[in-house]
């Protein structure tokens, strides 16, 4: 994503999101002709989302902490899907915005905002307000093709607010849904009249509770247009692909999420297996998922890992102090996690008990202090 900020009357080109090392280097410049210490105006904005460039244009980023904001506000507009994109671009013009941080903000409460698909403009708003009798007046079928749709959607827009895209309408959702203390996922379903979102795990009564919501009689007929986790599985956003991703799976999915919160370690786990398996669709995440028993973290320490493997060997606490003093424990821990393709990750060491996983590539990256 590309961001121009200008200092001294200068513009330079940035590419977002920034690498940790670039954050310094931005502001690792001499101090203006005022004495004060670097700041940047955001001259421009070209990404996805429009309405970003028209709400954060000539915002001042003062430190790194504001450029920080800018790049987390960035990560989190590359992970939303084209739907998502569109609403928020409506939902930035519903909300004053005066800084990265207001957007990010907006960003990570998508769950607030809802689309009519098809209402961009006041007439056709009106339109889908007296057909779907969801004006203040109902009108009779007969007066309908006499009325001034536009007139109607204008007055609904001046009170209720909301914004225009060329997509739909833009507009706070009246009931924001909330995570309940069992849900861990939510759906944002999509037809192409209305949207609802539905917590999962969900009884079958919720499930239809959800159909006749969206007026379908099976979910293949709605797009699942978002997918969002409990704050603690937030890092599922881009470890699970939502390639062929249905509703019945998703369920299927949030059950183990509710089970893994009661594991020790039980969502580090699946995270770490996720990074290594890398699977290609959402089935592929939930079959792991259902069959998480066949892998098991590995203590950071492999000092630790290799008295793990000694005692299950037989080896007591006498033998392993006879051992002490002539034994590196540390490069036995080494040589024991690489027969067993112990493989690190972003959430720790993590190794496939029926099957060692492959080992990695020399080129791909140095594993386990360099085995």
């Amino acid at each position: 994503m590309e961001v121009y900020l200008s200092r001294n009357h200068q513009t330079c080109l940035h590419l977002f999101p920034l690498s940790v090392g670039r954050f310094q280097d931005v502001f690792d410049q001499p101090n203006g002709p005022d004495g004060q210490p670097p700041h940047f105006v955001i001259s421009r904005f070209v990404s996805p989302v429009e309405a970003l460039d028209r709400n954060l244009k000539d915002v001042v980023i003062r430190d790194l902490s504001g450029l920080s904001q800018l790049n987390a506000l960035v990560e989190a507009v590359e992970r939303m899907s084209g739907r998502d994109l569109q609403i928020f671009s409506g939902a930035l013009d519903l909300e004053p915005i005066s800084s990265p941080t207001d957007a990010l903000r907006v960003s990570q409460q998508m769950e607030r905002y809802e689309r009519i698909d098809g209402a961009a403009t006041e007439e056709k708003l009106g339109r889908w307000l007296v057909e779907r009798e969801r004006s203040d007046i109902r009108f009779p079928e007969e007066v309908r093709p006499y009325l001034d749709y536009a007139a109607i959607g204008s007055r609904y827009h001046d009170c209720h607010g909301g914004a225009f895209t060329p997509e739909g309408y833009v507009r706070r959702r009246e009931v924001v849904p909330a995570l309940e203390k069992d849900s861990v996922i939510y759906l944002t379903l999509a037809t192409t009249e209305q949207s609802d979102t539905l917590l999962l795990p969900a009884s079958e009564e919720q499930m239809e509770e959800a159909k006749e919501a969206l007026e379908i009689d099976d979910f293949s007929q709605a797009v699942i247009a978002g997918v969002n986790y409990y704050d603690k599985a937030s890092c599922l956003d881009h470890l699970i692909p939502t390639d062929r991703i249905t509703v019945e799976d998703a369920n299927a999915l949030a059950l183990c999420l509710q089970e893994m919160k009661e594991e020790d370690g039980g969502l580090m786990k699946f995270c770490a297996v996720l990074e290594v398996e890398q699977p290609g669709t959402f089935a592929e995440a939930l079959n792991i998922a259902m069959d998480r028993d066949d892998y098991e973290l590995v203590p950071e320490d492999l000092v630790k890992y290799a008295e793990q493997n000694l005692r299950l060997a037989g080896a007591g606490d006498e033998i392993l102090n006879m051992l002490e003093d002539y034994t590196d424990f540390d490069g036995l821990g080494k040589a024991i996690a690489k027969e067993d393709g112990v493989r690190q990750t972003e959430f720790g060491l993590v190794r496939r008990l029926s099957e060692p996983f492959p080992a990695e590539k020399q080129e791909q990256s140095p594993q386990l202090g360099g085995l």
